[in-house]
């Protein structure tokens, strides 16, 4: 028997909220005037699945909205074509994107 799946109506990508609970190198702050996106840890996938890469960014900005935006920074590092398109994506957002750095922006991260 073949198994029919209507691809349309399947969707793979966690919600804010569970993606904000199972990383914690990746933080959007969720609640009323906590607009802010915490990036600690390597840039990109390590082998164990975490670190920071555009898919987390992406839907941290999703979860706040059309809103301003303050992102920390602390981070050794890492993979420099996923640096690039989370940059890409942060000068896409439509509101203001404010950087601050804790600590650390190193290669990758200072992008």
């Amino acid at each position: 028997m073949a198994l029919n799946i209507n691809a349309r109506s399947f969707n793979c990508e966690l919600s804010p909220r569970a993606l904000d609970l199972w990383n914690p190198d990746l933080r959007a702050a969720l609640e009323a005037g906590t607009d802010t996106i915490t990036m600690y840890g390597i840039i990109g996938e390590d082998w164990f699945g975490e670190g920071v890469t555009l898919k987390r960014v992406d839907a941290a900005l999703r979860a706040i909205g059309d809103k301003p935006v303050t992102v920390y920074i602390n981070s050794p590092g890492g993979d420099m074509f996923e640096g690039i398109a989370i940059y890409n994506r942060l000068i896409e957002h439509s509101q203001e994107v404010t950087i601050k750095v804790l600590g650390l922006a190193a290669s990758a991260a200072s992008v």
